[in-house]
């Protein structure tokens, strides 16, 4: 055993996943029934009896994992989430502090021509990106006439063109009482409950591509998670707003057909 595992192992008799797993085996119960029962995916649980913390989502999260578990083989799942909440933390300033730079050897290190022309492309590329992103190249001969002479086409003129484009592609607002579907974009928590009893009705770990249903008759199903943006609402098969700005938790979100075709504020741009 290493002297950091030695380390560990005084700071921490016994790691919370250890105990996890000697209760529920004490108790004869697989991981498998632990899954069904909390919800929790199954290869979260076998990170946190493994004590694989890098392999685990958010603290926030898997602390509300280990919770779950305690509360499923009969710990206190306070004490257990305490306890969790230390050995991650300690696990991470380990870590901080264990990072260090090697001597570089001065046989290894690139010849100044090469910096230079490195410099050089990326003052070239710096530049095509700013020509890019002004627009020139998309313009006709016109266009940049217009430029150069500093002057625009008509407020009037874009107006129109902006109606005729609306008019010459109309879409239909989502109906009302449609299917509520949830389609993850990327790796997302979630979890939809009973706004009146608190009554959870699902939960789980979406990846990319996957896609929940709400129960139509869910009386008023809602839905908290720390990662809106990762979720793509459609009702009848019509998107809708976004349900909340990105990287923020939300809860008491109404999963209603009726209350997400209702146009929501956009939130302001991060700075």
């Amino acid at each position: 055993m290493s002297d950091e595992s030695g380390e560990d192992g005084t700071l921490f008799e016994t790691p919370v996943g250890t105990k996890l797993r000697e209760a529920r085996e004490s108790q004869s119960i697989s991981l498998e029934d632990i899954a069904r029962t909390t919800r929790i995916p199954l290869r979260q649980l076998e990170n946190i009896e493994n004590s694989d913390y890098e392999k685990l989502p958010a603290p926030t999260y898997s602390t509300g994992f280990v919770k779950a578990y305690a509360l499923a083989v009969g710990l206190d799942p306070k004490a257990m989430a305490a306890a969790f909440r230390e050995e991650i933390d300690y696990g991470s300033a380990t870590q901080a502090s264990g990072d260090y730079f090697e001597p570089t050897d001065p046989a290894r290190v690139p010849p100044r021509s090469l910096a230079w022309i490195a410099a050089a492309i990326a003052i070239v590329l710096i530049a095509a990106y700013a020509l890019w992103r002004s627009g020139v190249f998309g313009l006709d001969a016109d266009d940049r006439a217009r430029m150069a002479a500093g002057t625009e086409p008509s407020a009037a003129s874009e107006q129109a063109d902006g109606v005729a484009t609306e008019q010459a592609t109309p879409t239909a607002p989502p109906p009302a009482d449609g299917a509520v579907v949830l389609e993850a974009t990327d790796t997302v928590w979630l979890r939809i409950y009973d706004g009146e009893t608190g009554d959870r009705i699902h939960e789980t770990e979406m990846q990319a591509g996957d896609r929940y249903e709400v129960p139509a008759d869910a009386a008023n199903p809602m839905i908290r998670t720390g990662r809106a943006d990762a979720l793509r609402v459609t009702v009848g098969g019509q998107p809708v707003d976004p349900i909340g700005p990105p990287q923020t938790v939300i809860s008491d979100v109404s999963l209603l057909p009726a209350d997400l075709v209702r146009p929501r504020p956009q939130a302001p741009p991060a700075n």
